[in-house]
């Protein structure tokens, strides 16, 4: 071994790490010895004596009293995802994240988390992000005992898509987070298969007995992105303490005739007039893009009731493959059906994988939209696999935030982040509404300096909130970077438009017909998530070339008129 540095572990402490065996550049460089081992004084109580090439999951749990000493070959080992966590304390302290790196253990305790949030430029800093590698659509979203749970896909051994896990992390507020241990694994390494997989999305559920449990949607090992996988519906159980499952078990295997490969994204509610368990899933009927009805009398066997929704013929036409993640929930006595097409590209503008809501009835399991036409809820597309739940008498909402046309560049040590939380409600013509939670507020570190009338100064690298309201028609606002890159939002021809600095033209992000009487937006290093005429219609857009803000500039057209005019910076969420 190279390498010895002390752990801090009590009595009780787990250490969770992903590993496998360092490529070596030359024979020289093979190791011969062990590549990990701990500890506990004299006493060897764990080791890994050959690591495989691809990666896999460890775990250790320390039962001593005696001090805890670390050994490793640097030659030998490469590290993922490190961390440790006590049960006891996890809750509120989260996991301290550990590099191994230069010879050296660097640990990284809740309280060192700022330092890391803010010394990546072009990590946003209002909304959440995995501390290191892959994230995709939220999961298993719930309020529990008073604080909020996020549970995410995720892949922690690169920044990249790849075997699925459930990520976890709580909140007190929907703003700042505290990372707890990672929650759902696949069922078996698929990294040793060669093949990806695993613990797809799903969601949360409150029994009526109160009992919490999450049904997801396990992909069996597939060798293609597209096809010829199987997908199965699974029930977990948690553990009190929310840290890890009790018990997991197979409740859906096939899906109904005309269904093929894509059966997934289960949300599940209970009836509690009739005294049934119903669930919708994500798939395609002969084609077409669809949602599914399965019913339970018990929440554990299951059978298909119909389909709840088909698309047109337009979208299969246009490269919609399935429905991804939908919701179904109520407010305010109607329904609201939220989905996802993959694949459709809109022919009119361009734009790829819209998300879609209807709003409507449902009786005796049936849904009745009150218009055959859907709306659109954001019209940026960097706003996907959107997941709501229920918490304080509100429905609040997360999306994943990508672009489908660029990339973000590569050595970054992550990639993903979430929407802000929105709040969902119904307008007097029962459209669906979104509106950033109203915690926001308070993290306001102070108001924006005006140059002039037009123009608000910004300092780099902060979040900013610009709110408008009045006769907005006609109003372009611009922000600039540093660097020269900007991006533009106008109201041209009764529409908003945004274009960031990667838009080449080919594709055209505009709202439906609207009237602008108020507008809200946040730009937070690379983000930009809007909100107009209270939240009829949003925005959201993801970029990598502007990130640093440093000024807004407002131009007016003749018809333009500001009734208010307000502008506010930001501080981390990650600062305490």
């Amino acid at each position: 071994m190279s390498n010895i540095a002390e752990l801090d572990a009590a009595r009780g402490t787990r250490f969770e790490f992903w590993a496998r065996r360092k490529p070596a550049k030359s024979e020289a460089e093979h190791s011969v010895g062990e590549a990990f081992a701990l500890r506990a004084g004299a006493l060897l109580v764990y080791r890994i004596a050959a690591l495989p090439p691809y990666f896999q999951f460890y775990a250790y749990t320390h039962h001593t009293n005696e001090p805890l000493t670390l050994e490793w070959d640097e030659n030998a080992i490469e590290l993922s995802l490190f961390y440790r966590f006590h049960p006891e304390s996890v809750a509120e302290e989260g996991v301290t994240f550990l590099d191994l790196r230069g010879g050296r253990l660097v640990a990284r305790p809740k309280e060192a988390l700022p330092a890391w949030y803010q010394s990546d430029p072009d990590r946003p800093q209002l909304r959440f992000s995995p501390f290191r590698a892959w994230m995709n659509d939220p999961n298993g979203l719930c309020f529990v005992d008073g604080r909020y749970h996020l549970f995410y896909q995720f892949h922690p051994v690169e920044a990249e898509w790849g075997p699925m896990h459930w990520g976890h992390a709580v909140s007190d507020d929907l703003y700042r987070w505290t990372h707890l241990p990672v929650f759902l694994h696949p069922e078996q390494n698929l990294w040793s298969l060669g093949a990806t997989g695993g613990a797809f999305s799903g969601s949360a559920f409150i029994g009526p007995d109160g009992h919490l449990s999450f049904y997801y949607t396990e992909r069996l090992p597939a060798y293609d992105h597209f096809k010829d996988y199987k997908e199965l519906q699974k029930l977990v159980v948690p553990s009190t303490d929310l840290l890890h499952q009790e018990a997991n078990r197979l409740v859906l295997v096939d899906g109904p005739s005309g269904s093929a490969h894509d059966f997934r994204d289960p949300k599940v509610w209970y009836d509690a007039s009739r005294g049934v368990y119903r669930m919708v899933l994500g798939a395609a009927i002969d084609g077409d893009p669809a949602v599914l009805l399965y019913g339970s009398d018990d929440g554990a066997e299951w059978k298909y009731l119909s389909v709840l929704y088909r698309a047109p013929e337009h979208f299969r036409q246009h490269g919609a493959r399935c429905v991804e993640c939908p919701d179904f929930f109520e407010i305010d006595g109607r329904f609201v059906l939220v989905m996802g097409l993959v694949g459709y590209t809109e022919p009119e503008t361009g734009r790829h994988n819209l998300l879609y809501a209807q709003v409507g009835t449902f009786e005796n399991d049936r849904f009745t939209p009150l218009t055959p036409a859907l709306q659109e809820l954001d019209f940026g597309t960097d706003f996907y696999a959107m997941q709501s739940f229920r918490a304080k008498e509100r429905q609040i909402a997360f999306a994943w935030l990508l672009n489908w046309e660029f990339r973000k560049p590569a050595g970054s040590p992550y990639s993903g982040e979430l929407s802000l939380p929105r709040v969902l409600g119904l307008d007097t013509q029962l459209r669906l509404t979104m509106l950033p939670e109203a915690g926001y507020r308070a993290l306001r570190s102070g108001a924006l300096t005006r140059e002039s009338s037009g123009h608000f100064v910004c300092e780099p690298g902060q979040p900013i909130e610009l709110s408008l309201a009045g006769a907005l028609d006609g109003i372009r606002i611009v922000g600039r970077g540093g660097d020269g890159e900007s991006f533009t939002i106008a109201h041209d021809s009764g529409r908003l438009q945004v274009s960031v600095a990667e838009d080449a033209g080919g594709i055209e992000y505009r709202s439906t017909p609207i009237s602008l009487q108020n507008l809200t937006l946040f730009f937070d290093r690379g983000v930009l998530e809007m909100f107009a005429n209270d939240g009829v219609v949003c925005c959201t857009r993801r970029t990598y070339k502007i990130t640093t803000l440093t000024m807004l500039e407002l131009i007016r057209s003749d018809a333009t008129r500001f009734d208010a005019c307000e502008g506010w910076s930001y501080s981390s969420v990650w600062r305490d």
